[in-house]
């Protein structure tokens, strides 16, 4: 039998070992294809159908977060819109003018005054953005942020907040008297800091929604310029500040039905509305009332005119405030925001500050009560 050549033995061996480097090439081809497409569908998958997570809450709070989630981008434009458009209408002048003189009879008392009406944006101030100390009316922007934070799933209404030393507050309520590491409902200590004016509950929620810079931080994205936190409460050395047009741009930012669900809009109201102290705005207003006279009980007073007023006091014996939102008769709403600090000359808890509190809201209620809503342009609507 011939014997094959050497030179045709090798092409021979060449050609299997080029297939063979052929078929591993194509083998691995066809694994790293492979491997991409189960890599892209278990992502899919995942992605499609996670499981929920140790933070996971229920569906429904799941689907209002997402859509809080999609809104949150266009926050800054919202708030922008709300407080470009309360004050936006006509001044009332001789509202003005019935604040200053009010003022200028207490020459030892810093006061502020801003009252704006919600469908048209009449409105009356007096010093507007002069800062002074906040006292318990900084409790109704931190309810609106609590609120907000809630909506936009950063903390959930039935979790519980721990007691710890630092955030005891003394003076109103009761939750400092409880022992350190007792557990307090989120809702509950929102409910307290508004209805009974709770220091610790409003410690609790500052500490829960980042700590004081933070909470800063937050009131300054609202435009809350004049507003700060700079003491646990109860702050009675007045360290803690804001201005009448803050307070008033927090009412409105709440009842606007923009920034809030309706859900927190409610819950807002709510609280707000069963705030206890009436011997401020609420009973100023009454006073102001052609046909008010003595009063045993002043919100049902209030309520038996057509009126209700949802407000907020503060009160650490140099400086007053209130705040409120008045429903009248008309259907139409106003916010109304009066500040009132003493100086070196006014005795400790003077009668005097409150009294111009009162005298400020009963002037706002003659001129609330004299304006024609018929002649006012309606407000539009946010973009």
């Amino acid at each position: 039998m011939p014997r094959s050549s050497p030179q045709r033995h090798d092409t021979r061996q060449q050609q299997r070992r080029s297939a063979s480097w052929v078929h591993t090439l194509r083998l691995l081809l066809r694994l790293v294809v492979t491997g991409v497409g189960v890599a892209v569908l278990t992502g899919t998958l995942l992605h499609r159908y996670r499981p929920p997570t140790g933070n996971a809450v229920t569906t429904h709070d799941t689907a209002e977060q997402d859509a809080s989630a999609n809104n949150h981008g266009s926050e800054a434009g919202l708030v922008g819109w709300i407080a470009t458009s309360l004050g936006s209408g006509a001044r009332l002048h001789g509202l003005e003018e019935r604040f200053q003189a009010l003022a200028a009879a207490q020459p030892d008392l810093l006061a502020g005054a801003y009252v704006a009406v919600l469908e048209d944006g009449q409105h009356a101030s007096l010093n507007p953005d002069r800062a002074t100390a906040a006292a318990s009316a900084i409790k109704t922007p931190v309810l609106l942020l609590t609120l907000l934070a809630r909506g936009q799933g950063e903390l959930r209404w039935d979790e519980t907040l721990q007691l710890q030393p630092h955030l005891v507050g003394g003076g109103s309520g009761w939750m400092g008297a409880e022992p350190p590491g007792r557990r307090f409902p989120l809702y509950m200590a929102a409910r307290e800091m508004i209805t009974v004016s709770d220091n610790t509950a409003t410690n609790l929620l500052i500490e829960r929604l980042g700590g004081m810079e933070a909470v800063n931080r937050r009131f300054l994205a609202l435009r809350l310029q004049g507003t700060r936190v700079n003491s646990w409460l109860p702050d009675l050395d007045g360290t803690n500040t804001t201005t009448p047009r803050d307070l008033a741009l927090t009412l409105a930012l709440a009842e606007s039905g923009a920034l809030l669900n309706q859900r927190d809009r409610d819950r807002f109201r709510a609280i707000h509305g069963n705030s206890r102290p009436n011997s401020l705005l609420p009973l100023g207003f009454l006073q102001g009332l052609a046909d008010a006279g003595v009063a045993a009980n002043v919100d049902q007073a209030l309520i038996d005119r057509g009126v209700r007023i949802l407000n907020k006091t503060g009160d650490i014996g140099t400086a007053y405030a209130d705040t409120g939102t008045i429903e009248l008769p008309d259907g139409r709403r106003a916010v109304a925001a009066f500040l009132v600090e003493g100086t070196e000359t006014t005795p400790y808890n003077s009668p005097r500050m409150r009294r111009l509190i009162q005298n400020m809201a009963a002037a706002t209620a003659k001129a609330l009560e004299e304006m024609s809503p018929s002649e006012a342009p309606a407000q539009s609507t946010p973009p």
